[in-house]
């Protein structure tokens, strides 16, 4: 098949919020010579990093369980069990935003940082990548009891949870948050759990 050429015609911005929301005008150019006009709306949110720390001598992870506003009025609870994760500030590499997350959503000094990759979570409608990491921790890296920043209303509560329980609760779909599905899944990988490099 040969790949259509792609050309962006117009981009307005429509609304400027927690997230921008965008309007496109792309033009699709095929192979025959036809051409084609679709217009698309796009959801802005920034660039952000996620990280499942483990404890690989007390063989636990932890996690963050916090409300998320899109799930209120859903079938779904909207308190959801995630790993850790934020958005890049300006000015800031993937792995810094990655420390600065974890101690104020977990309230720890990871000891080991490795990323994983990167994945781009609803192509069909937002901008944002997720830079993936696996982390390790101990006891002794704990500096306070985590849970947010107050000014900026994060009701955060920390998980620390047996790795054998959050396999199983991966195997068994009761993980619904896509980027904790998906680093549960590359540490299920490592097996046995190492400590990574810094």
């Amino acid at each position: 098949m040969t790949r259509p050429d792609l050309s962006l015609l117009d981009r307005r911005r429509v609304y400027s919020g927690w997230n921008s929301l965008d309007e496109l005008d792309v033009a699709v150019r095929h192979a025959d010579g036809t051409s084609v006009e679709h217009k698309r709306e796009i959801i802005d949110h920034g660039h952000a990093v996620a990280v499942l720390p483990v404890d690989p001598d007390r063989r636990t992870a932890l996690l963050v369980r916090q409300w998320r506003a899109p799930l209120i009025g859903t079938d779904d609870d909207p308190f959801l069990l995630e790993a850790c994760a934020g958005l890049i500030d300006e000015g800031e590499t993937p792995d810094e935003a990655m420390h600065r997350e974890a101690e104020e959503e977990l309230g720890i000094r990871l000891d080991g940082l490795e990323a994983t990759g990167r994945v781009i979570m609803s192509p069909g409608c937002l901008t944002e990548t997720i830079g993936l990491y696996l982390a390790t921790y101990s006891e002794t890296g704990k500096i306070s009891e985590g849970g947010g920043l107050d000014h900026e209303g994060e009701d955060i509560e920390v998980v620390e949870m047996p790795l054998d329980d959050l396999f199983e609760a991966a195997r068994s779909g009761a993980i619904l948050d896509a980027k904790t599905l998906i680093l549960i899944q590359m540490l299920m990988l490592r097996e046995p759990v190492e400590r990574v490099a810094l």
